[in-house]
């Protein structure tokens, strides 16, 4: 079971047919499949079924999808480890509220360091993220650390990169922090814990009832429905200056404890001594 029969299936897995696979490796149709049906006869298995003129993966495919992502992943980091002067190419993830306020800055910084990269970059919330770097889907991803709750990081190496405020976001035209906290609080989803303890707990310090709770999967559907008059939501600073939210909508520094949150920059202990972390620590951390 070779590396390059694993790219292949990898490939096919990803893209979802034989022939966007071949047009990717830029070969014909006949040599991928030809490495399909040499990894199922090395396997003993079928790993794709024919429906409806489609692939369609079998449960042993999707199990060894694990484990050629694992292989492919401990490939880039010997590569890495031997040979510091590589292209660099890197799957990075952002959670969703560090996305727009940190992706300029990555791809700037990354790009000065590794002109010939590949750049691929996924957001989401942190559970997402965390098992996506774990599962070795990606290779690195800026998260809101959230180890104090949760153990989905635990199987991953944690640098902290920097805290950020919490603000309290309301529509406009509310002057006074206790005219927004009267109104429902929408809050991003998030595996385990996320923005939504957040505020439970700083509501929970600060002696309040918790307010009556909305849950969203995208931060741009919670701006919406706060420019709405809604609702109010519990984000960082960072997302006031992102959106460009000064002047259209009301702004309230948290008070008191649990007011901040720590982000982070995670990765498998196989990427310890990989040039491309050490190149996103330098540039994250200056």
């Amino acid at each position: 079971m070779d590396l390059s029969s694993l790219r292949t299936f990898k490939l096919v897995m990803d893209l979802g047919s034989v022939t966007a696979a071949a047009e990717h490796l830029n070969t014909v149709q006949p040599n991928v499949t030809a490495r399909i049906r040499k990894l199922e006869g090395e396997l003993g298995i079928s790993l794709f079924l024919r429906a409806h003129r489609r692939l369609e993966p079998t449960h042993e495919a999707d199990k060894l999808l694990e484990y050629a992502n694992a292989m492919l992943t401990l490939e880039r980091a010997a590569k890495g480890a031997v040979n510091p002067g590589d292209t660099g190419h890197i799957r990075m993830g952002f959670v969703d509220t560090q996305a727009s306020h940190l992706l300029p800055r990555f791809i700037t910084g990354y790009r000065e360091i590794h002109p010939q990269a590949e750049i691929s970059v996924d957001t989401g919330v942190s559970g997402f993220l965390n098992k996506a770097v774990e599962e070795c889907r990606l290779d690195a991803a800026v998260v809101v650390d959230r180890r104090k709750r949760s153990t989905d990081q635990d199987n991953l190496i944690t640098h902290m990169l920097f805290c950020e405020p919490l603000v309290y976001i309301a529509p406009q035209g509310i002057s006074k922090l206790e005219q927004a906290l009267e109104l429902p609080i929408m809050v991003l989803i998030q595996e385990g814990c996320g923005y939504r303890n957040f505020a439970i707990d700083w509501y929970r310090a600060q002696s309040l009832d918790t307010p009556q709770m909305m849950e969203i999967s995208t931060l741009d559907g919670i701006l919406a429905c706060i420019k709405a008059g809604l609702c109010t939501s519990v984000l960082p600073r960072s997302v006031v200056e992102s959106f460009e939210l000064e002047g259209r909508a009301a702004i309230f520094p948290l008070p008191g404890e649990n007011a901040e949150i720590n982000i982070a920059l995670v990765h498998r202990p196989e990427f310890n001594n990989d040039h491309r972390i050490k190149s996103l620590l330098k540039m994250f951390n200056k």
